[in-house]
């Protein structure tokens, strides 16, 4: 076993990879008391690019705000080296299970696929673009969450932003154009050349989102067939296949890949742009349109099922939903028409209002939602019944539920989202919610009366917040936190936020926060603490007046 180390306020750190221009360890959060990773960037001369490529980086990270991209936690420098502190998702990453597996079922593949969307659309909403786009940067974890990683060599608005407006100045406009030019030289190319669009191939400074998607298309397409559309290098005869768009069809590959998934990687993978999607939601729509066949909850536990074992595994057939209406013959039909109209009535509780009333109570269920919340508009909530009986806790058949939301309440602060009702005998009975990667559960007595559940757990009260606050000198990487004044913006005046009580932010909230320093440029920020956030970091890259 490898020797711990200390690293800052870090304890017991051990090494998990070690390069040429740094580290990766593994350790635990003094406060959190959770695993982290910590990677270590180490330049004993030069480098001033990839330095600064790392800094931005964790700039990037720290604005994001998704449960489907890799959280960071902390970013600090130690001498001659700078650290960024990573969630700790303890599982694999997707190229581990496509070296394992080969092959992924479709179904399983475009839910993979679904949640890096999620990811992106986050980071596209704030002018990220990825650029490297793969599945070594795709993680996921033993309980099925899939987050998108390593934003080592993203662009966003920020960036630009910062070169036009020093040009201003000229002795600023060249240092901003220098730097700027040798994180990305015009001309040049980074990423990982197998899945880089025609464009990025070309020129990666100047590509938009559109070349994610390109990738997401890469990436999908290795999924369902097992195999990259293109060879992973940079031959002229690679990259005028790439620029032509030449490559097998998967279902030349694979008959059995849904035409659904081989039209998407189609548009998703077209040469030119302008005849790609124009944006991630229109992806996202069309995964969704797919899986509403589908189980999604019982294809998140096979991935998680998958990512535990240490071997290859046999992925379950994963039925469509009327795939068995579809098989049935023309004389059957009207007997399964029959039973598909008494089906209904007993999942409506007709039956149970009328025939069975004396032996069935129902059971209603509604929830709040903040109307900010990404995961509550991107993933719908399901209501899972279980008996529980202290033993198997088995599930109540026909008893799954999708909350919907109340007609006209898109507009509020809160929209509250409800379920049918399920009819239950008296009993003892446990309730899953599930939305997305996050399950909740709850237990329940069933008596004779109607029994109606408020769930609280997901309202968007005051919740304790713990908040952080980091200040660094642009150029030289100090720290210097302990001469700089963080401020909050309370009414119309700015505070300090050694006067205000964080406990009693409130989620769905927008609050704006102001760090000064003599001889530094002011540095805003204006943030919106999500639903399920617990923790804030404010991360000031302060650069120094001329």
């Amino acid at each position: 076993m490898a020797e711990s180390e200390t690293i800052g306020k870090y304890k017991n750190c051990t090494k998990i990879a070690a390069g040429g221009m740094g580290a990766v360890y593994l350790a635990t959060h003094p406060e959190l008391k959770r695993k982290v990773v910590i990677k270590k960037l180490t330049l004993r001369n030069g480098g001033a690019a990839i330095r600064e490529r790392f800094k931005r980086e964790a700039r990037i990270l720290s604005d994001l705000s998704s449960p489907y991209v890799v959280r960071m936690f902390d970013y600090f420098t130690e001498g001659r080296a700078n650290y960024i502190v990573l969630e700790y998702v303890e599982g694999m990453s997707l190229d581990r299970l496509i070296e394992k597996q080969t092959v992924l079922p479709p179904q399983l593949a475009m839910l993979i696929l679904q949640d890096a969307c999620l990811g992106l659309k986050n980071a596209h909403s704030k002018g990220v673009v990825h650029r490297d786009i793969k599945p070594g940067n795709i993680l996921m974890s033993k309980r099925g969450e899939i987050k998108l990683a390593d934003f080592g060599i993203a662009s966003d608005e920020k960036e630009s932003e910062s070169v036009s407006a020093s040009s201003k100045d000229k002795t600023a406009s060249l240092d901003a154009t220098a730097v700027s030019s040798a994180i990305t030289m015009a001309g040049s190319t980074l990423g990982t050349p197998a899945y880089m669009s025609p464009e990025q191939l070309t020129d990666s400074s100047s590509v938009d989102n559109r070349a994610d998607i390109y990738s997401l298309g890469v990436m999908l397409y290795e999924m369902v067939t097992g195999t990259k559309p293109y060879a992973g290098d940079m031959a002229p005869s690679t990259i005028a296949r790439i620029k032509k768009g030449n490559y097998i069809p998967p279902r030349k590959i694979n008959s059995k890949i849904p035409r659904q998934v081989s039209s998407l990687i189609n548009k998703m993978m077209k040469p030119n742009p302008a005849k790609r999607f124009q944006s991630i939601e229109p992806v996202i729509s069309r995964i969704r349109k797919y899986l509403n066949h589908y189980d999604a909850h019982a294809i998140r536990v096979s991935l998680a099922q998958s990512v535990i074992s240490s071997k290859s595994t046999k992925f379950p057939i994963y039925e469509e939903r009327n795939r068995k209406l579809k098989k049935i013959s023309l004389v059957a039909f009207i007997s399964a028409m029959i039973l598909s109209i008494f089906g209904l009535a007993w999942k409506e509780g007709v039956v149970h209002k009328t025939v069975l009333r004396k032996w069935y109570t129902p059971v209603s269920l509604k929830m709040q939602m903040p109307a900010t919340a990404s995961a509550a508009a991107d993933i719908p909530a399901n209501a899972f019944f279980f008996v529980n009986d202290g033993d198997e806790i088995p599930e109540v058949p026909g008893t799954r539920r999708v909350f919907l939301a109340r007609k006209g309440e898109e507009t509020k602060k809160n929209i509250e989202y409800f379920t049918k009702d399920v009819f239950l005998k008296p009993g003892e009975y446990r309730i899953k919610i599930a939305e997305g990667p996050y399950v909740w559960w709850k237990s329940i007595s069933v008596g004779k009366d109607k029994v109606a559940l408020d769930l609280d757990f997901l309202r968007n009260a005051s919740r304790n917040l713990s908040v952080h606050f980091n200040a660094l000198d642009s150029e030289t990487g100090a720290d210097i936190t302990e001469k700089s004044n963080f401020l909050i913006l309370s009414g119309s005046k700015w505070v300090d936020v050694k006067k205000v009580d964080f406990s009693k932010l409130t989620t769905g909230t927008v609050y704006k926060f102001l760090i000064t320093n003599e001889g530094y440029y002011d540095e805003y920020f204006s943030l919106r603490i999500d639903w399920y956030q617990d923790e804030l970091f404010i991360n000031g890259n302060m650069r120094k007046k001329m």
